[in-house]
């Protein structure tokens, strides 16, 4: 009977003592996990990114695919998150690459968040001018600008050099030179350099073809030639760079002129004179050139060769003098090297000997008085007579 009772009563004795726990655990709701480990789901851990740009207003960037308003921008990632970046240049500029945190030209890139992390977005102008527009260096999209430690650059100096340099050998520089820094900048490819120049201060002989782009070497101390190309129509010589240094325009000497000599300008002593009289023929001769040559001269008298001369000299000009001699009355031609004169040689004269002056005035004196005495003397005598 005792067992029969037990056996009834048993579940509804641990359904009384069940009730109360479970009213108890419907009551408490769920449980939450515990940061100090009571076995609940402990919460994520979070980093921070922060991205800035370089030079601000040369471009911005998305982080996680949202425009920031300004920079740098702060943003709270879970630990081991991928975080999207993606550079934007703004007109003008063109996107080189990232650094801090994320190295490398990738766009768009994904910074994977372990630690707290920094990514600087690096942005380069497309062309950078000299303040007188005289110089321009124009840079290929990419283009990674570096200093003399390897650092990325987002902006480049440009100043007129006031130091005197000297000219290369042979040849001079047009205006002033330029001097382009950081000292030591480089490019991972060659940025195309424009310089136009004044044509009026080109020297003398000097094509504008021939002009040059040089920089200074400062360990050599002398001017480097580049490859360069000419735009005569617009003044401005080219060329492709790969570092900055201090650069100008080089105008070469031209090569010494040969000699050319020109005769010209040609005098005869006497248009008249008398048979055996000298008479000197002169020719004033240029040479042209700067080289020294030689050059030579022929006379020659109605056709016929009357001398010849041979002169040497550089530039310049020289008088070459022939001497000649009539021996009969009549015209003579002349001629030296093409150019052409003339003089008369004259017919003897009856009493070739020429008086002293007061002979030939006593003679005429003489002449004059025995004209008068004979016209005197003749009529009285003839009178005489014809008594």
């Amino acid at each position: 009977m005792q067992a029969k009772l037990l056996k009834v009563a048993l579940p509804w004795l641990i359904l009384a003592l069940m009730l109360p726990v479970l009213a108890l655990f419907l009551a408490a709701g769920p449980v939450k996990g515990c940061p100090c480990g009571g076995g609940g789901v402990p919460p994520p851990v979070t980093k921070t990114i922060t991205v800035d740009v370089s030079s601000h207003g040369t471009g911005e960037v998305e982080v996680a695919r949202q425009m920031p308003d300004t920079y740098p921008v702060v943003r709270t990632a879970e630990v081991g998150e991928r975080v999207r970046l993606f550079a934007s240049p703004a007109d003008g500029y063109y996107f080189v690459g990232w650094s801090g945190n994320l190295i490398g030209n990738g766009n768009p890139a994904y910074v994977q968040i372990n630690d707290n992390a920094e990514v600087v977005a690096h942005f380069f102008p497309e062309e950078i001018a000299s303040a007188d527009n005289r110089l321009h260096l124009v840079f290929p999209v990419g283009t990674a600008v570096r200093g003399e430690y390897g650092q990325m650059l987002d902006d480049l100096e440009i100043a007129i050099n006031e130091t005197p340099l000297p000219p290369p050998p042979e040849a001079s520089v047009i205006g002033l030179p330029y001097e382009l820094g950081p000292h030591g900048t480089t490019f991972d490819r060659p940025v195309n350099l424009s310089f136009s120049y004044d044509p009026s201060q080109i020297p003398d002989r000097v094509a504008e073809e021939g002009l040059f782009l040089a920089y200074y070497d400062d360990e050599a101390a002398q001017w480097l030639e580049l490859p360069s190309v000419v735009d005569v129509s617009g003044h401005i010589v080219t060329a492709p760079v790969n570092h900055l240094s201090i650069f100008n325009v080089i105008a070469p000497e031209p090569p010494p002129l040969p000699a050319a000599f020109t005769p010209g300008e040609l005098t005869v002593s006497s248009v008249e004179a008398e048979i055996g009289e000298t008479v000197t023929v002169s020719v004033l001769v240029t040479n042209s050139g700067e080289l020294e040559g030689s050059y030579s001269l022929t006379l020659t008298i109605n056709g016929v060769v009357a001398g010849t001369r041979e002169i040497t000299m550089a530039g310049g000009s020289q008088q070459v003098v022939f001497s000649t001699a009539g021996d009969e009355a009549g015209d003579y031609s002349v001629d030296v090297n093409g150019l052409e004169g003339s003089f008369t040689v004259l017919e003897a004269p009856l009493f070739p000997m020429v008086l002293p002056g007061a002979v030939m005035w006593a003679i005429v004196g003489l002449a004059i008085a025995a004209l008068v005495v004979s016209s005197v003397i003749f009529p009285v005598v003839s009178m005489r007579r014809d008594y």
